[in-house]
């Protein structure tokens, strides 16, 4: 049992050269390789304290997304499926037969496509808060398909180099973050009046092929459930995810789930939870989980 730390682990970040991407790389800790994969519009200083925290277990790798922050992005379009061949030219660039997974929201997709793809090397899959479909969407079929449909045409570079111009101008910012709350369902914790005025049209290009998955993404139960222990937390009052339907489509691949029902009024914290607040809050059942699936 490892015990936890008054003072969070040291960190470093640094690029590794991948065949799909340069990717910048945050890494905490000392233990079992985990990779944690981002959700959208991710940055690594507003991950730096869960990644510390998850430290006190294992040696984790956090990467920016390719096209996101210092991550190159990939030479051809943006997909959940390249991102999981991604993880695996990371997984063996360190030296790694197995290891663990995490994925928080869209980063839930990322590392779902990912383990069906890696699943016999994969240890320990940790699911925050995760988007694993449309089925748990609170949206109609007939809105889905409306999104859908308005996402694309933001695929065009035309209409993307518009909306560039848009958020980089103070005076339209607020009508572009309005816009992108409303199709990305995304909460007003999510600083985009940061974030947004440093998007390119290859990011926003990347977001708008993200927002497709998330509208369209179905995973197939498998014939048998997966053996691979599954620890999962999300909030029963998340407001951008249904917490029934994810957890039943978790429950239709996991045989072994280990449940953390929360009840924070939020998907995603309004500021990154401190170490402290991390350790208070979630020590006791992600220390439970390792040490039972030793």
């Amino acid at each position: 049992m490892i015990l936890s730390t008054s003072q969070p682990p040291s960190h470093k970040t640094y690029f590794i050269d991948l065949p799909l991407s340069r990717l910048h790389v945050l890494e905490v800790g000392e233990g079992e390789p985990l990779i944690m994969v981002p959700a959208t519009i991710s940055e690594w200083e507003d991950w730096l304290t869960l990644v510390q925290f998850l430290g006190q277990w294992f040696k984790v790798y956090f990467f920016e997304l390719p096209g996101h922050a210092q991550s190159s992005p990939f030479k051809e379009s943006f997909s959940s499926a390249r991102v999981a061949e991604l993880v695996e030219q990371l997984a063996d660039k360190l030296g790694y037969d197995r290891f663990n997974l995490m994925g928080f929201s869209f980063g839930g997709i990322l590392a779902m496509r990912a383990f069906k793809r890696l699943a016999a090397r994969i240890d320990r899959l940790i699911l925050i808060a995760p988007c694993l479909g449309w089925q748990a969407l609170p949206y109609s079929k007939t809105r889905l398909t409306l999104l859908y449909r308005v996402i694309q045409q933001f695929k065009r570079r035309w209409l993307q180099t518009l909306f560039v111009k848009f958020v980089r101008n103070p005076r339209t910012l607020s009508i572009a973050i309005a816009f992108v709350r409303a199709i990305g369902r995304l909460e007003d914790t999510i600083p985009l009046k940061r974030k947004l005025p440093r998007t390119t049209t290859t990011t926003f290009d990347i977001l708008s092929s993200q927002i497709a998955e998330i509208l369209t993404t179905e995973f197939d139960p498998p014939s048998k459930k997966h053996k691979t222990p599954c620890y999962f937390a999300m909030s029963i009052y998340d407001p951008l995810l249904r917490f029934d339907a994810t957890l039943n489509i978790a429950e239709t691949h996991f045989a072994d789930m280990n449940v953390v029902r929360l009840t924070y009024p939020f998907h995603q914290p309004p500021r990154p939870f401190t170490f402290e607040e991390l350790n208070e809050g979630f020590y006791r059942t992600v220390d439970a989980f390792t040490r039972t699936h030793a």
